[in-house]
């Protein structure tokens, strides 16, 4: 069978996920969802056109481990940057899926949260935790790649955007984990001087 590239592609949520998206969607007709979202923000939203459709999470932990440097020369740490930046983009992707088994048009609100917990030194896990919403209407404002836009916007920033005549499409970010050199102090007078 061949994939369409217009088709987003579907990951397997993990089953917990897939029994709560599931008592949400069959109790959409009793109007039950979860959010994050103040007043303010919820009523915003409504005025927008848009419907809370869940708070929606996704999340990864990642082994992060150790990587050599000099002591003496500032560098990046290319291993370390592209596991950081692994774990987020499959954090963020894990939401939008559980936004898209929603029926979501997208996702507002995004929060990034990177945890380090005392059962693993050496992990990291990363989530992103946001609230799906969908068009009252019935048109689709989803991302050019079929799947929910994403948007750290906030309710009210979401309805200025909005009203402004513009619309969010994605999340762009970018890391870096940088090692900065050992200097003596003398040393750094010197590069201050």
């Amino acid at each position: 069978m061949t994939q369409n590239p217009n088709q987003p592609q579907r990951q397997t949520l993990p089953q917990h996920a897939m029994e709560r998206i599931g008592a949400m969607r069959s109790a959409q007709g009793q109007r039950f969802f979860t959010s994050d979202l103040t007043v303010k923000e919820f009523l915003l939203v409504r005025e927008s056109g848009f419907e809370a459709a869940g708070l929606v999470m996704g999340s990864s932990i990642y082994h992060v481990g150790y990587s050599s440097s000099s002591y003496n020369q500032n560098q990046e740490l290319t291993i370390l940057t592209q596991a950081m930046y692994s774990a987020r983009e499959l954090a963020i992707e894990r939401m939008e899926e559980e936004a898209n088994a929603l029926g979501a048009d997208g996702v507002i609100g995004v929060r990034l949260k990177v945890n380090r917990h005392a059962w693993g030194e050496s992990l990291v896990e990363f989530v992103a935790i946001g609230t799906a919403i969908y068009a009252r209407d019935g048109s689709s404002w989803r991302a050019p790649s079929g799947m929910p836009f994403t948007s750290d916007l906030s309710g009210q920033d979401f309805w200025m955007l909005l009203k402004s005549g513009y619309r969010p499409v994605s999340l762009v970010m970018g890391n870096c984990v940088y090692h900065i050199a050992h200097q003596t102090l003398g040393g750094w007078f010197k590069r201050i001087g």
